[in-house]
């Protein structure tokens, strides 16, 4: 985050200054301010009221003497002409998307320009502001796209970084008016854009259009000079630029307005049981949603206005869909002191109220994806875990701040039934760290394979931060943190959960006691816990002593060696066998530093079978949509379909959205976006049309 002025002196710019006035301090002696004691606490004269009115933004928008020219206008943005217009603008008689030859009133060709390239190669520009499309752009197709693929294809990630605000500094007595910055920490935060993609198989046809969702937030950012979010998980690593007084201050929670609370962890082409047919989700226990058209935020949710069964002020990002029962699956969290109730629920178009399946009571710590087969819900914890508590959390602190990586406690498998609803046993395993399960199966053999994609600790959830995104010469260690495709199995689960049920059910002996006492004070003092994440290393505890020392052992081992993040697998395959695994990687040329290709691997040779790397680009997640079948009695392979990502190519200073053969990973088609997306960590979506 930086506070801080642009020059030195408002009093002496230079000619520099004097030719970008947006990079200067605008210096304005204001009379009704300048009586302040110098002595007084700049706090006291800082901005930090809950929400207005509309009226109120409105008045102030043209009025407040601190508004910049360049600021948004929230009026404008909620009477936007688009939301007027009729769906079927996007679409034509036979509901594809409407790109037509010749001109048309409604889209404008993107064209491809011969540009100079840039000297700057890196990824750097992956994490600038960016803007959004007015309309709809027609995208001017490199190759030929499959027949098949008709739809649309949704992405979010994030889209504002920094945001200008003007404030008050006191120069030779008198208060002058000074521009600053606030800027997000990390690559988590950034304020929310979302894309909409529609493809036209058969026209060989793409259009593209995106919004930036939390326009009302940036108003509240510039008037209260940062940003201090009403409840948990909302910020990944950010300093608020807040004092502890704005906490004191918050009265009630209030609703938020739809754009006013960011989304960008998730966007899903529809909720089962939820009316809407877009939405974006957080790392709170929020559902914004958004229209599937001109993706303007129109509502958001909390999972307890769904039912109020479903408690807790946070959740996680990456529900499961069973696509045989038609159910959503997710948890929220209800944390505690010591502990947390991980409360399971479930939501279909049959029971739209939804209902809980079970709650867990664990240790407190950062999910960001879990396991689903046809009997079993997998829950794993990792021994990244609150600090003080819990207490800097519930006072809703970055999680990064508020949690640490303890090496010397177990990864924890929770195995739910899904028929039974109850909580069947607890495996453990030496401690790691995750972002994303890749899949889960069960056996045949009473056994459950858990496919995840491990790192040795949380090193890396620390060097996602924006300063060593945009500074990667600072970063430290000076490669990203490699993960390994690991396969966790949790063997003889009926003759495990008998076990497991007996000895909870007998009172713990006078040294097992003492060793939670013990585990739980050097926990709450922080020992145990390493936030070094240069020379961090994760001491194994499968085998050591402890309160868990009774429970089984989930044994594993190394599918596939390369690293890599944001996992796919074809979704027909999903909680069933599979063989491939798809992912953004790392090439030959790679210094490391991001990820810079997309890979193919195969987890039954433990290979990488197929690559895609083009000089200066880096891809955001690579989703895998699979070819629709032709008739009922047609066999698919796994592998039968295409690969959509949104690939930055730095030396041109654009993006381009890439769609690449699943089988091979060669390049079917290829359409330059005119414009310039952020890499983005966000998980996206789409819908066929048939």
């Amino acid at each position: 985050m930086s506070d801080k002025a642009d020059v030195e002196h408002p009093l002496t710019p230079t000619r520099e200054d004097q030719a970008t006035s947006d990079e200067s301090f605008s210096v304005i002696s204001e009379s009704a301010v300048a009586d302040k004691p110098a002595d007084s606490d700049e706090s006291e004269w800082k901005n930090v009221s809950s929400d207005n009115s509309d009226d109120d933004q409105a008045k102030r928008a043209t009025s407040h003497p601190l508004q910049q020219s360049s600021a948004i206008d929230v009026s404008a943005y909620s009477n936007d002409t688009w939301s007027q217009q009729q769906e079927s603008s996007l679409l034509d008689a036979e509901g594809l998307p409407n790109a037509q030859d010749g001109d048309s009133g409604a889209t404008t060709p993107v064209k491809e320009r011969e540009i100079e390239l840039d000297s700057d190669t890196s990824h750097i520009k992956g994490f600038a502001n960016a803007g959004d499309i007015d309309g709809i752009a027609d995208l001017e197709v490199e190759g030929q796209l499959p027949e098949w693929l008709n739809g649309e294809h949704y992405t979010i990630g994030p889209g504002t970084y920094d945001i200008r605000y003007t404030r008050k500094i006191e120069i030779d007595g008198l208060l002058q008016s000074a521009t600053a910055t606030f800027s997000f920490g990390h690559w988590f935060d950034g304020l929310p854009l979302a894309n909409r993609f529609d493809f036209n198989g058969k026209r060989n046809a793409i259009t593209y259009r995106s919004r930036l969702t939390c326009r009302r937030l940036v108003e509240k950012i510039r008037d209260h000079h940062g940003y201090a979010p009403p409840h948990p998980a909302g910020l990944f690593k950010t300093d608020s630029n807040q004092t502890m007084l704005v906490k004191f201050l918050k009265s009630a929670p209030k609703a938020n307005k739809p754009d006013a609370e960011p989304c960008a962890a998730r966007i899903l082409a529809g909720i089962p049981g939820v009316d809407g047919r877009l939405f974006a989700q957080n790392y709170a226990n929020h559902i914004q949603e958004l229209d599937p058209f001109d993706l303007k935020p129109t509502r958001v949710l909390c999972w307890n206005e769904v039912n109020p069964a479903f408690k807790g002020y946070s959740s996680c990002p990456n529900g499961q869909y069973d696509p045989q029962t038609g159910e959503y699956i997710n948890f929220t969290m209800e944390i505690g002191y010591q502990s947390t109730a991980y409360n399971f629920f479930s939501i279909s178009d049959r029971n739209p109220k939804g209902s809980i399946i079970a709650s867990v009571t664990a240790p407190t710590g950062y999910v960001h994806s879990f396991s689903l087969t046809p009997k079993y819900i997998v829950l794993v914890v990792f021994p990244l875990l609150t600090n003080t508590g819990a207490v800097k959390f519930a006072w809703n602190e970055s999680i990064m701040d508020s949690f640490s990586f303890y090496p010397s406690e177990p990864t924890l498998f929770y195995v739910i039934s899904r028929d039974k609803g109850q909580h069947l046993v607890t495996y453990r395993a030496d401690a790691c760290f995750a972002f994303h399960h890749v899949n889960a199966y069960e056996d045949g053999h009473d056994n459950i394979n858990v496919d995840i994609l491990c790192y040795k600790d949380a090193t890396i959830a620390h060097q996602l931060t924006t300063e060593n995104m945009r500074n990667p010469s600072e970063m430290k260690p000076s490669r990203l943190a490699p993960s390994e495709l690991r396969r966790f199995v949790l063997s003889n689960i009926e003759d495990e959960s008998l076990s497991y049920l007996t000895n909870n059910s007998i009172l713990p002996t006078a040294s097992g006691v003492a060793s939670r006492v013990s585990s739980m004070w050097s926990y709450l003092r922080g020992t145990n816990a390493t936030t070094d994440v240069e020379n961090s290393t994760a001491q194994p505890s499968a085998a050591a002593a402890g309160w868990y020392a009774t429970l089984p052992v989930a044994s594993s081992g190394q599918l596939v060696q390369s690293s890599m993040e944001l996992p796919q697998v074809n979704p027909l395959y999903r909680m069933h066998r599979h063989k491939y695994v798809y992912g953004v990687g790392f090439s030959e040329e790679s210094d490391g530093k991001i990820w810079d290709s997309i890979i193919k691997t195969d987890i039954e040779t433990h290979k990488v079978t197929a690559a895609w790397h083009q000089e200066n680009c880096y891809p955001s997640e690579a989703v895998f949509i699979g070819r629709p079948s032709a008739s009922a009695d047609e066999e698919l392979q796994e592998d039968d379909g295409v690969l959509v990502s949104i690939v930055l190519d730095s030396a041109r200073a654009t993006s381009f959205l890439l769609v690449l053969d699943a089988s091979n990973l060669q390049v079917l088609a290829k359409a330059y976006l005119g414009v310039l997306v952020p890499l983005s960590f966000g998980r996206g979506s789409y819908r066929l049309r048939t």
